[in-house]
């Protein structure tokens, strides 16, 4: 089956990933590795294979992947905690696999870091078109991430080399969603952005599995990091049934 995929998909043009390192795929699958590994690497991209949680962190913290795509369902440490323990080292972009898409399940894997989610069986153009606006939408927030956070708070900083943000010269391990939405409350300068708003901004093209919940829990990481550097302070403020917008730092 996953040969024939290859052998249609492939031959379709598609835009280059133009990742600076490789991907790492983690799933205990044998042949949904193998086929993505080809499929990948038909896109001239540099492929790393895990089939199981642990082995993938252990790749992250050695080969420092430029994106990273995690089945849920993987032997010794699952995909939800390994998605967890990437966080703690590196803001590449992940995108979960899984047989099922349960509310709950999406919640928590949005609370470790993921920054989507797709469902088995999926299309192979299908993942790469989500990498694909996954990395357009990091790109162009990194044009606009320097301009906008010397204007609006003294305090966070960001770093075009590291691709990083900084509170009060501390690194902040934002997600690429996370990043999005510090982005546009920057640009809203103090104005309430509505829940809907934000939820446009993450998923300008609409996404039949997005639930209403993925705002709040984005929100409730970004509060949490500048916490862990800044105790006490809260960076966005809830406007009850409007939205949110940020404090002055």
């Amino acid at each position: 089956m996953y040969d024939k995929m290859i052998a249609v998909e492939v031959n379709v043009p598609m835009d280059k990933l133009q990742l600076e390192g490789p991907i790492l795929i983690a799933d205990d699958d044998a042949s949904l590795v193998s086929f993505l590994q080809e499929y990948f690497g038909a896109l001239n991209c540099r492929v790393l294979a895990a089939s199981d949680g642990q082995r993938a962190v252990e790749l992250v913290k050695t080969e420092a992947p430029s994106f990273i795509i995690l089945d849920i369902m993987m032997p010794f440490m699952d995909g939800t905690t390994a998605c967890w323990e990437i966080r703690k080292i590196s803001s590449a972009p992940i995108v979960m696999l899984t047989a099922k898409i349960e509310e709950e399940d999406k919640i928590r894997g949005f609370e470790r870091g993921a920054d989507d989610y797709l469902c088995k069986p999926f299309s192979p153009r299908e993942l790469v078109a989500r990498m694909q606006a996954i990395l357009r939408r990091m790109r162009t927030s990194e044009r606009k991430a320097s301009g906008l956070i010397l204007n609006n708070n003294a305090n966070l900083s960001y770093d075009s080399e590291s691709h990083r943000f900084y509170w009060k010269k501390a690194p902040l391990q934002f997600t690429y969603q996370e990043a999005q939405i510090v982005i546009t409350l920057l640009k809203m300068q103090g104005k309430v952005c509505t829940r809907e708003h934000l939820l446009n901004v993450l998923y300008p093209l609409g996404d039949k599995d997005v639930v209403d919940r993925i705002v709040d829990v984005h929100i409730g990481n970004i509060r949490q990091k500048i916490r862990d550097t800044d105790p006490g302070f809260d960076l966005i403020e809830t406007v009850r049934s409007i939205g949110y917008r940020l404090k002055e730092g």
